[in-house]
């Protein structure tokens, strides 16, 4: 159900209390809400399931597993949850979770899980969800490898001690998943790369009859700084008594998007919240919630420089150096979204031998150089006479150009429109719209990552035309009427700047669908504007819109 403003969750990877360093120490790093809802919606499949998380931490897997029971018809899903974790930190999110005092509950203990007795009555579950621990054996402390000594000296294992902690936590994990039970992990890309991976992998195969590999090109943890790519482990049926290895199937999926298709999610869930049933009532409702603003309510909207002929009067540096003119003489010019692939135009961007920005030939009103007089004159005549945008102006030649603007947004797009910030203090050409304060407003940059939203992205599909290629059009109408997460204003101006440099770091180097995760997970997700599973129907709607646009215009 879409959540009112005060329904703010403060668990997960966005709360305040984390600490990151103590945490990569413990090889700590939270879910994502839209991962753990895709393990949570796959792994759980009635309302009376059990549910284990080994090292629940941040709890957004158990969250995930609370709001995936509720679904299923649940009335004390909180009864159903077991858990384990070493850092007395994740208690703190378990109470605001659950509402569970710690010490007092015995479905949840403080303790490594590799040394809890999977024999003694209770312990078994019929679902298994789990992130566990990412450290290699050279990063363990004492503690942590007398707790491997342990566990091998009871389980003699077929693969050396030398093996990261995921995998003693995969293995003892499957002794508590009953007969017929489900076993879902993410893991490291060791997983699969890793000398001691086969071995682990050939065990865990013998005690279940199907499993899969998703190896996830989208980075997961991009949130936490960590670069390595994830890969999810999804085994169904547990077998009472170890079997022949079962076939293990390995998927190469690129984004969460195209995990929850590869799994088959996508199509088995439909929305139970009426006011989500269609993209225009979900705006709607979010926009009378106070969760949404638009464009319009923050930034004016002016069209570019009006050119004239772009092709006479805008040319790349290498194009004006071929005819003899020095091109560090005429003003950068942006003229097409394209030309940056980030939400910030900087200095450099336009100083770089390498900058797609062309330059503009702006001149003076007088005294204009007799090698551009005479480029001038080459100009046809007739051609300049029925020219109307050339008659308004005096000279004809005399370009407007007005740097001021705080931001660009491009007119056509095919795939959604991307708000660029304008560092450089440069101009833009018609094919874009310059945004700057409304009086009496403030400018938050961070306008800019939000702009890449779900329901950002889902406003342009309702409001904008698309023409004949497919493209989405934009007048400053639809620019202004652009839904923003009101929730980006919230933001402490240093979180703004991390949450904008960070999206900007992912366009560029061509992570747009991580870029729009990061931004939904911390506008919509952690300050509970949506839930993890009606975003995940807000993003179906937009890919369903998307794509009967494109077929509709082939």
């Amino acid at each position: 159900m879409l959540r009112e403003n005060g329904l703010k969750r403060q668990v997960g990877p966005d709360s305040p209390q984390g600490d990151k360093k103590r945490r990569r120490s413990l090889g700590i790093y939270y879910t994502p809400h839209t991962a753990a809802g895709i393990l949570a919606r796959w792994a759980i499949r009635r309302r009376t399931d059990t549910v284990l998380e080994p090292s629940f931490g941040g709890c957004a897997l158990l969250g995930a597993a609370v709001e995936r029971l509720r679904h299923l018809g649940s009335n004390e899903p909180a009864a159903q949850l077991r858990g384990f974790d070493v850092d007395k930190g994740a208690f703190g999110y378990l109470n605001r979770l659950l509402g569970i005092a710690f010490p007092g509950d015995a479905h949840f203990s403080r303790g490594d899980f590799l040394l809890a007795d999977p024999e003694q009555p209770g312990k078994s579950v019929s679902a298994i969800i789990a992130n566990p621990p990412f450290v290699s054996w050279h990063r363990m402390n004492d503690q942590q490898r007398d707790v491997v000594r342990r566990w091998r000296s009871r389980y003699s294992p077929e693969f050396p001690m030398t093996a990261s902690l995921w995998a003693y936590f995969l293995l003892h994990a499957t002794h508590f998943v009953a007969a017929g039970g489900r076993l879902a992990f993410v893991l490291p890309a060791s997983a699969i790369t890793a000398d001691y991976a086969k071995s682990v992998l050939q065990i865990f195969r013998r005690r279940f009859k199907s499993v899969d590999l998703f190896r996830l090109n989208e980075q997961l943890f991009i949130q936490e700084g960590a670069q390595e790519r994830a890969v999810l482990l999804l085994a169904e049926n547990r077998q009472a008594v170890d079997c022949p290895s079962s076939t293990l199937r390995d998927h190469a999926v690129g984004s969460l998007v195209d995990l929850e298709s590869a799994v088959g999610l996508l199509s088995t869930e439909e929305p139970s919240d009426p006011s989500i049933d269609s993209p225009h009532a979900a705006l709607e409702t979010l926009g009378r919630q106070g969760n949404l603003c638009a464009v319009g309510d923050v930034a004016r909207v002016n069209i570019g420089e009006v050119v004239g002929d772009t092709r006479f009067f805008v040319k790349t540096v290498s194009e004006w150096e071929s005819i003899g003119h020095d091109a560090r003489a005429y003003l950068p010019l942006l003229s097409g979204s394209r030309q940056i692939s980030g939400v910030r135009l900087t200095s450099r961007d336009v100083r770089s031998s390498y900058s797609a920005i062309p330059r503009l030939l702006s001149l003076p009103r007088r005294r204009v150089s007799k090698r551009l007089q005479f480029y001038l004159n080459a100009y046809p005549v007739e051609a300049r006479r029925n020219n109307a945008t050339f008659a308004k102006r005096n000279p004809w030649y005399a370009v407007s150009y007005d740097d001021t603007a705080k931001a660009f947004v491009g007119s056509l797009s095919h795939d959604a429109p991307r708000i660029v910030l304008n560092i450089a203090e440069i101009s833009c050409a018609n094919g874009l719209y310059k945004l700057s304060p409304l009086r009496d407003s403030i400018w938050r940059p961070v306008l800019a990552a939000a702009a890449l939203s779900t329901v950002t992205q889902l406003s342009a599909e309702i409001h904008a035309r698309a023409r004949g290629s497919g493209a989405l059009k934009l007048e400053p109408s639809d620019v202004r009427r652009l839904a923003l997460p009101s929730s980006y204003l919230e933001l402490e101006a240093s979180e703004g700047r991390r949450l904008v440099e960070r999206v900007d770091q992912l366009l560029r180097s061509g992570e747009k669908e991580a870029a729009v995760r990061i931004v939904d997970e911390s506008l919509l997700i952690a300050r509970g504007v949506v839930s993890p599973r009606d975003l995940r129907i807000l993003r179906d709607q937009l890919n369903r819109m998307r794509q009967l646009r494109l077929r509709r215009t082939r």
